[in-house]
């Protein structure tokens, strides 16, 4: 999916932190309970990671991956399950979008047909379904 460039990103609601190495472990165990397997402890220092807290607990995350000319990946975008329906995986969105439109990148992310919620989410903010791939996980045995 990729965000057309007259889709204007929305103004800050929450707080927002930058992430660094430093908080791999508790990246990794934010996505392994969001949705396991694809994040590991240096996938951060493959761009810009940033985050929301409640009570110092990450809750929220979201990154950059891949970068093409002209394109950068917005990836591990997740919520803890108990804050869902906040608007937080959107407002990590959106500072990832703000910072791609300054450095002039298109945005694009993927998402697994079957998250039907993330895809209405992706859908509601602008993006648009460019084509459909086949992505397998690879792992050492």
């Amino acid at each position: 999916m990729v965000l057309p460039e007259e889709v204007k990103p929305a103004d800050p609601k929450i707080e927002i932190v930058q992430l660094s190495f430093a908080n791999a472990g508790e990246m990794v165990a934010l996505t392994t309970l969001a949705f396991p397997g694809f994040f590991r402890n240096r996938t951060c220092e493959m761009g810009s990671y940033y985050g929301v807290r409640s009570s110092g607990e990450l809750i929220a995350m979201g990154g950059e991956r891949f970068m093409f000319d002209g394109y950068a990946e917005i990836s591990g975008v997740c919520t803890h399950p108990s804050h869902r329906g906040q608007g937080l995986a959107a407002s990590l969105i959106w500072q990832l979008v703000r910072n791609h439109r300054r450095a002039g990148l298109v945005s694009w992310l993927h998402v697994s047909c079957t998250n039907d919620h993330a895809i209405q989410l992706y859908l509601r903010m602008g993006f648009k379904i460019i084509r459909k791939i086949l992505l397998n996980q690879i792992s050492r045995k």
